[in-house]
């Protein structure tokens, strides 16, 4: 009896490459994706909604490296939609540029631009954007340098409950940047993105207690704050966002 009269489906015995697989892997992936970016452009001029346009804007760039395409249709969001999301990724492509292997530069760079973007995504849905413009202007190379302006973003994004705007809200109020020292008004804070799992907030709020700046010398409670923030080092930071500031002084390791 042969196989197949035993139940058994004939097969091909040539094994198939890794390369051959590989493209097959691919040619389905690349069907899938076109199909959904048709089903989003659809979804975004029908309904002209903010979620459906700005991922319609990130596949064209992710997947069709449609860079110049994406860019404009992030500004389009933006303006159009008030699409936090599309400003900051829209300020993103111009705080660093795109340039592209052939030489081609679809986006360039324009820090200015994307500290507009930055400061209309921070008013706007999108808290995290607040950190950004606040670093440009507390670094002043590119914009105009303005400490208290940039404390009224952090305070925007900390209002919205972004961790890391009220973290850097708080290292103003440490060194008095845009607002007066004072060590008391930077305790809350920490304390509130120390609970959210921030580490560098737990790192700063031991270092207080250590040096008994704004809250009464407490070593049990310095070795409390900073074992958490070693244990919070190693876990996902509740905000991906930019620049990180430790207190700078004290006996933990920076």
């Amino acid at each position: 009896m042969s196989r197949s009269e035993e139940g058994f489906v004939p097969v091909d015995d040539k094994k198939k490459s890794q390369e051959e697989i590989t493209a097959e892997f691919n040619k389905v992936q690349n069907e899938y994706y076109n199909s959904l970016i048709v089903e989003m452009k659809d979804d975004c001029e029908t309904y002209r909604k903010a979620t459906e346009c700005h991922e319609y804007a990130k596949l064209m760039i992710e997947r069709l490296g449609k860079f110049r395409e994406g860019f404009e249709q992030y500004k389009k969001n933006c303006f159009e939609y008030e699409a936090g999301a599309s400003c900051h990724s829209a300020g993103h492509m111009l705080l660093q540029g795109v340039d592209l292997p052939d030489g081609s530069t679809p986006v360039e760079r324009d820090v200015p631009a994307a500290a507009e973007l930055f400061a209309r995504a921070c008013n706007t849905t999108n808290p995290r954007s607040c950190v950004a413009i606040a670093r440009l202007l507390q670094f002043g190379k590119f914009v105009e340098k303005d400490y208290k302006k940039a404390f009224e973003y952090l305070t925007t994004g900390c209002n919205k409950h972004n961790t890391e705007s009220c973290f850097s809200k708080a290292n103003c109020y440490l060194q008095g940047m845009g607002v007066e020292r004072d060590y008391s008004k930077a305790i809350p804070l920490l304390e509130q993105g120390c609970e959210l799992g921030h580490h560098r907030s737990c790192h700063n709020l031991g270092v207080l207690y250590y040096q008994g700046k704004g809250v009464e010398k407490d070593l049990d409670k310095f070795k409390l704050y900073n074992e958490k923030a070693q244990i919070f080092r190693f876990q996902k930071d509740p905000f991906d966002g930019t620049t990180q500031q430790h207190l700078g002084s004290g006996p933990v390791a920076h």
